[in-house]
């Protein structure tokens, strides 16, 4: 390392040459043995060739310097973390960033080079601060290292969690290092959308969620509209799908007898997120004095007497991405903040919201003038959403049906458009099957739109 530090160029956007020499050269005492001495302690990972431990906060130098690559770097701070218990330290040069020479470039170049274990040593050190943490995390999912993401997010989870019988999620989170569904067990999504993240992820059973609430029945014999269906994510470096169901239901049916002098009301509306170029599928419209058809819920069908429309269906919140990558990133980073705030109680200044979808409600029949004519029927719910990360996607049944429409003796319900399905792997998609049929109208009703199954090979870095 004849020359010093004189000839070091990282990018200008960060730090100048000037400035890393200047840092270097002005920390006294400084010597060319010192620095040296850094250096080699680097190429060999052997933190003992250090002059002194203060000499930490100039590891970015040599690196800026070209003399050293990132995996030398990394490999050098696993060793200082894992066998010298300096995680201290090195957190303390991180939160530096992006004054001195632990330029956020730097950390992040350096990051995803860093073992699972030390990441995890550095987020729930007491140097690392909430903004810090979620710079590390959002730096893996942000380079695709989702793989290192999960093992860095399931370190501390449990070993495993075993569903053996039936049950009803009480939180919308589960990580854990294996999850297994038992077979013949249903688990239940107590909200809308729910989350499975693993190292495995085994499902022998089914996984159902629901959605936007259908429009109540105006009254005796007058159809309700169907829910929607919910969300379901998994994330996991291995998965076994089983079958995960989020159709939407079938509008309640009309019959004679309705006496409720009431236009029915609308569906709940439903969110949906999407790679550019998907569309979410468009509900029937009902029979008669119909229910409009909604974005993805199904419009319920007029009064049997020509009196009162039917409830139109569901509308629907889109949120689109320019890639599979970038949507699934924005997932992980929404995880990846809420587990800083529930796992690690650290709340970083800004954050990106969990994401939330799931299908749209179906409009609700209508009612009578004349007491004794039938009741329309109820739109259908329309179809959900499952959004799947696997590395390896063994198998899995997806259903994201659109709910049929209720039946009346006269006007019957449109049926709910279909859901939507995206499941991305990194190395292998096995045999995994979707149906994301639209939802029969009755009555004279019409179908919802079949929705879309989306299966692609992402970029996963490790």
């Amino acid at each position: 390392m004849g020359a010093g530090f004189s000839t070091v160029t990282p990018p200008p956007s960060q730090v100048s040459a000037t400035s890393v020499a200047q840092a270097v050269w002005s920390y006294t005492p400084r010597s060319l043995t010192d620095i040296q001495s850094l250096v080699s302690a680097i190429q060999n990972n052997n933190p003992s060739m250090l002059s002194t431990l203060p000499d930490i906060l100039y590891v970015p130098a040599p690196y800026y310097a070209g003399q050293v690559s990132a995996t030398q770097v990394a490999a050098f701070l696993d060793n200082l973390v894992l066998n010298y218990g300096l995680v201290g330290p090195v957190a303390a040069a991180i939160v530096a960033s992006p004054y001195g020479l632990w330029s956020t470039n730097f950390v992040t170049q350096v990051i995803p080079y860093l073992s699972a274990t030390t990441i995890v040593q550095l987020l729930v050190s007491g140097q690392m601060d909430a903004n810090h943490d979620q710079l590390v995390l959002y730096t893996l999912a942000q380079n695709y290292y989702y793989n290192k993401w999960l093992q860095v997010v399931t370190y501390n989870a449990p070993t495993s969690v075993t569903f053996s019988t039936n049950a009803t999620l009480s939180s919308n989170v589960l990580i854990a290092q294996n999850i297994t569904v038992a077979s013949g067990v249903t688990v239940t999504c107590g909200t809308t959308t729910c989350f499975f993240v693993a190292q495995s992820f085994n499902n022998y059973g089914t996984i159902v969620s629901y959605g936007a609430t259908g429009a109540p029945s105006p009254g005796g014999d007058i159809g309700n509209g169907g829910t929607g269906g919910g969300g379901i994510v998994v994330i996991a470096v291995t998965a076994v799908l089983g079958t995960l169901n989020v159709a939407g239901s079938p509008g309640g049916v009309g019959s004679s007898g309705a006496s409720a002098s009431l236009s029915g009301g609308g569906g709940g509306a439903g969110v949906f997120y999407v790679v550019t170029g998907v569309v979410v599928p468009v509900g029937g419209s009902g029979a008669g004095l119909a229910g409009k058809a909604g974005a993805n819920g199904g419009g319920g069908g007029g009064g049997g007497d020509n009196f009162y429309y039917g409830g139109n269906g569901g509308g629907a919140t889109l949120n689109a991405f320019a890639s599979a990558n970038s949507m699934l990133t924005y997932i992980m980073q929404g995880l990846s903040d809420w587990w800083l705030i529930n796992m690690l109680e650290k709340a970083p200044s800004s954050t990106t919201p969990l994401v939330h979808f799931y299908g749209s409600g179906g409009g609700s029949g209508g009612g009578v003038y004349n007491a004794g004519y039938p009741g329309g029927g109820g739109g259908g719910g329309g179809g959900g959403e499952v959004v799947v990360y696997g590395f390896y996607v063994v198998s899995g049944n997806i259903i994201a049906t659109g709910g049929i429409g209720g039946s009346s003796p006269d006007y019957g319900g449109g049926g709910g458009g279909g859901g939507l399905v995206f499941v991305f792997y990194g190395a292998t998609s096995g045999s995994v099957t979707a149906n994301v049929a639209g939802g029969a109208g009755q009555s004279g009703g019409a179908a919802g739109a079949p929705g879309t199954a989306y299966i692609a090979k992402v970029t996963v870095n490790g």
